[in-house]
């Protein structure tokens, strides 16, 4: 099973074997990595009074890890271009471990960011070399689906992560949490050590780097509605708390339901995803961000309907749950020949729209309250319609059975 898969024979063999064992062992790592890098927000506090340093000190970690994911997203595909994909993922799962071992018997701050660089290399990486990975993994009509799978280990870390790991942060310390997602971690690399095949790169050698694949016709355009997107989706996701209590005079039990008609969704949106972005990937990745434009200029309706409300906040997690299944699936449409290159510029997206969402959020909130939120993420969704429609005219999708040809050419 571990034995290397030749480029001109793998596309027909995984056409009659879909390896689903590695692409859940895929999942779990994907909830596991996102796991890691949310608890600090929700154990942020405690960490910074044992450690006895300033909260903002603390915070560091968050921003240290996504800068580090970003650059690891940019810099690691290149680097690592022949290597076997087999391990790589071990190896960034591997550093996982290491990372929430470090994590859990820190003394010092210096000690906690060199826990949480690991981190953001393992974050990085693993995200680059996701959606490549996955398109040889399984056939090209199951990409779509073997997403769905993969994302919804991003919506099991929203719902679990950071309520579990308050309650359990309360009861047994902060360290104690990074313990269990070291042991949880170690299980999901020896079920990854077991189930995921040794596959080589089969990315054509005329594909040259990133910065050739941002000159292609209508890539670079599409690489910005991406951004756009995935930052449009954090200015709400992460201002999503101040918004129920600020605006909406949300008490304890109504945030709490909220998040969980948010987690609900999002996991719902995952699992619908892979069937119709399979049929429906130009008129999704249009609907997409006009119905998010939509959610969040009625989000400032909320104070007047509470119901609605709830109904909004839903909504927001199933559709920002299926933003990055949609824009994988580009990726293996527009640009089967170049995976690993676009995989690169797909996890630096990832990260650059987190920092860039919380900056703009922040800025516009504190200037002019929380509405002005809802009005920014309405007018960053307009900006991702049109550079959409504007990529898709210049750069058209292969299907499924196109795209397979291409990569076994």
């Amino acid at each position: 099973m571990h034995d290397s898969i030749h480029s001109a024979q793998q596309p027909q063999t995984r056409s009659t074997r879909a390896t689903w064992t590695a692409i859940i062992s895929l999942m779990l790592g994907v909830a596991a990595l996102i796991s890691a890098e949310l608890l600090p927000v929700s154990l942020l506090t405690d960490m910074a009074q044992e450690l006895a340093i300033s909260t903002g000190m603390a915070g560091q970690m968050i921003s240290t890890t996504a800068t580090l994911a970003m650059l690891s997203g940019l810099i690691l595909p290149s680097l690592f271009k022949s290597q076997d994909r087999r391990h790589l993922i071990l190896s960034f799962t591997s550093l996982l471990v290491v990372s929430s071992i470090l994590t859990s018997v820190a003394s010092n701050i210096w000690l906690l960011l060199s826990a949480r660089v690991l981190l953001g290399v393992a974050i990085g990486g693993f995200w680059a070399i996701l959606t490549p990975l996955t398109m040889q993994l399984v056939p090209a009509e199951k990409v779509a689906s073997a997403f769905s799978i993969i994302f919804s280990g991003v919506s099991l870390a929203l719902v679990v992560a950071a309520p579990l790991g308050s309650y359990l942060g309360d009861i047994y310390g902060w360290r104690a949490v990074f313990v269990a997602v070291a042991l949880m971690s170690l299980l999901v690399l020896l079920l990854q050590w077991f189930a995921v095949p040794s596959v080589h790169s089969n990315e054509q050698k005329h594909s040259g780097g990133m910065l050739k694949l941002l000159k292609r016709h209508g890539v670079a355009i599409a690489f910005f509605a991406m951004l756009l997107s995935f930052t449009g989706n954090q200015m709400l996701y992460i201002y999503m708390r101040p918004y129920m209590e600020q605006y909406l005079s949300f008490n304890i039990e109504q945030i709490s339901l909220s998040w969980v008609c948010f987690g609900v969704a999002s996991f719902m949106g995952v699992t619908f995803a892979g069937v119709l972005v399979q049929r429906f990937l130009k008129q999704i990745l249009l609907g997409m961000p006009l119905a998010m434009v939509i959610v969040a200029l009625a989000m400032l309706m909320g104070p007047k309907l509470h119901l609605l409300a709830f109904v909004l906040i839903a909504a927001w997690g199933f559709f920002g749950a299926v933003l990055p299944i949609i824009w994988s699936t580009w990726i293996t449409r527009a640009l089967p020949d170049a995976a690993d290159s676009a995989g690169g510029l797909y996890s630096a997206a990832l990260q650059i729209a987190a920092i860039i969402g919380a900056s703009l959020s922040g800025g516009a909130i504190d200037l002019f309250g929380i509405s002005a939120n809802m009005w920014l993420t309405a007018l960053i969704m307009l900006l991702t319609i049109v550079l959409t429609l504007g990529s898709l005219l210049r750069l058209p999708l292969e299907q499924p059975s196109a795209a397979a040809s291409s990569r076994a050419a």
